[in-house]
């Protein structure tokens, strides 16, 4: 247990690192200010519109990013269930992000949203949500399976290699001509 914990706990931090990146350069593009998205995501404890500025402190910054950090950690525990199902890390990822996304903007009251949409262009949500995904997937899922996994493959190298080696045919004793 402890193991599958670390992993979703890996996983969500990942996502969340990610998707924040991706969230403060589109915003940087687009309003020239890097942490709206995350100032925005601070409403969701304090109520209200989505706000711009930082805060006190950087108090909405700070906030936010722990709001989307728990979020993502959350959202990893389903990408986890996923992998332990057998889907492969991307389309479990991509699945993931796209629930998160749905849950995220048309299932929640709209004080429960990020934010996001207050600061960022639909296609800049979209990569927000992308990078989401390519941060879980990117985390891998069962770590000592990719290693073991690695390993396996090679010790399968190593043996397809001394293989390939060339084998003397079996001869027969040479008979030297003072023998005959």
């Amino acid at each position: 247990m402890p193991e599958l914990l670390g992993r979703i706990l890996f996983s969500g931090l990942a996502g969340a690192a990610t998707s924040a990146v991706a969230a403060a350069i589109a915003s940087r593009l687009e309003n020239g200010h890097t942490a709206r998205p995350m100032n925005a995501v601070a409403h969701i404890y304090d109520g209200g519109m989505p706000r711009a500025h930082n805060g006190k402190g950087a108090r909405n910054t700070l906030l936010g990013t722990a709001i989307h950090s728990g979020a993502s950690i959350w959202w990893a525990t389903f990408y986890q269930a996923a992998l332990a199902a057998r889907a492969g890390r991307v389309p479990a990822a991509a699945a993931i992000a796209a629930i998160a996304y749905l849950v995220d903007y048309y299932v929640v009251h709209k004080r429960f949203r990020p934010g996001f949409e207050a600061y960022l262009s639909p296609r800049a949500l979209f990569g927000v949500y992308a990078a989401l995904a390519a941060g879980y997937a990117m985390s891998g899922g069962n770590g000592r399976a990719l290693v073991r996994k690695r390993q396996d493959e090679r010790e399968r190298a190593a043996l397809a290699r001394t293989a390939r080696k060339a084998q003397l045919p079996a001869q027969e004793p040479r008979q030297f001509t003072a023998d005959r």
